[in-house]
C-alpha cells in the first residue's frame, strides 16, 4: 500500500509525486513481485485521478519495474539475475574508472567528510535499509568526487537513482554483521585512496561491489 501523495507534493508536479510514491512502494516491497496494479485501484489508494497514475505506471514500465498486461493492468516485476548483472557490470566499470581518477586526490576536507559518513553508518540502525542505502550512496559518491570528469560522475549519479539499482541495493541483507563488514570495507577503500595505491583501491572496490551484488543474486535465485 502506498501513502497519499498529497503529504509529499508541496509545489512539485503531482505526476512526479505519484511516480515516486508507486516507485518507492515497489522498491520497499509494499507492492510485491507479481502483484497486479490496476490504474483505478492505485488512483483510489492515493486519492488522485487516473492520469498521473497512468503516466507513473508507463514510466515504471519503461524502467523495468512493472510490465504492462494488455487489458488487465500492470504486473510488478521481480528482480532477475539479468537485472542485477546488468547494473553490476555498468556500475563496476564506471566506478572503478572514477576511483582510478580520484586515487590520491582526496583533500583533507573530503577525507574528513568521508570518515564522518562511515561513522554515521556505524552509528545508524543496521536494519534501517533506507538510512543505510543513503549513507552507502553518500560514501561511494564522496569517494569519486575528485575524479574531475563531470559526465562520469553524472552517469554514476543517474545509476544510483535508477529504480532497479535502488531496488538491488535496498535488497542487501541489513543486519549488524553484514553492515559491519561493509563499514570495514569502506574504511579500507578510503585508506587505499589516501595511500595513492591504485591497485589496492581497485581490488578492494571490485571485491566490495562483487560481494554486494553476489548477495542479491543469491537472494534472487
Amino acid at each position: 500500500m502506498v501513502s497519499s501523495p498529497a503529504r509529499r507534493s508541496g509545489a512539485r508536479p503531482m505526476g512526479t509525486v505519484v511516480y515516486e510514491s508507486v516507485r518507492d512502494a515497489i522498491i520497499e516491497g509494499r507492492y510485491g513481485a507479481d502483484e497486479k496494479l490496476v490504474q483505478e485501484q492505485v488512483a483510489g489508494d492515493l486519492g488522485v485521478s487516473r492520469t498521473p497514475v497512468r503516466d507513473a505506471l508507463n514510466r515504471l514500465a519503461q524502467e523495468g519495474l512493472v510490465t504492462w498486461l494488455p487489458g488487465s493492468g500492470y504486473l510488478v516485476n521481480d528482480l532477475t539475475d539479468q537485472d542485477i548483472t546488468e547494473v553490476f557490470e555498468v556500475r563496476r566499470n564506471l566506478e572503478v574508472l572514477a576511483l582510478e581518477k580520484s586515487c590520491g586526490r582526496l583533500s583533507r576536507v573530503q577525507a574528513s567528510r568521508i570518515n564522518t559518513i562511515i561513522e554515521e553508518m556505524a552509528a545508524a540502525d543496521p536494519t534501517d535499509a533506507a538510512a543505510q542505502f543513503d549513507l552507502n550512496r553518500r560514501f561511494h559518491q564522496a569517494m569519486i568526487e575528485p575524479a574531475g570528469n563531470q559526465l562520469l560522475l553524472t552517469m554514476l549519479d543517474q545509476l544510483w537513482d535508477h529504480p532497479v539499482s535502488r531496488r538491488i541495493t535496498r535488497s542487501y541483507i541489513h543486519d549488524e554483521e553484514n553492515v559491519g563488514r561493509m563499514i570495514e570495507e569502506h574504511r579500507q577503500i578510503l585508506q587505499a585512496c589516501l595511500d595513492d595505491d591504485v591497485q589496492r583501491l581497485t581490488t578492494l572496490s571490485e571485491k566490495h561491489m562483487t560481494e554486494g551484488y553476489g548477495e542479491t543474486l543469491s537472494e534472487a535465485t
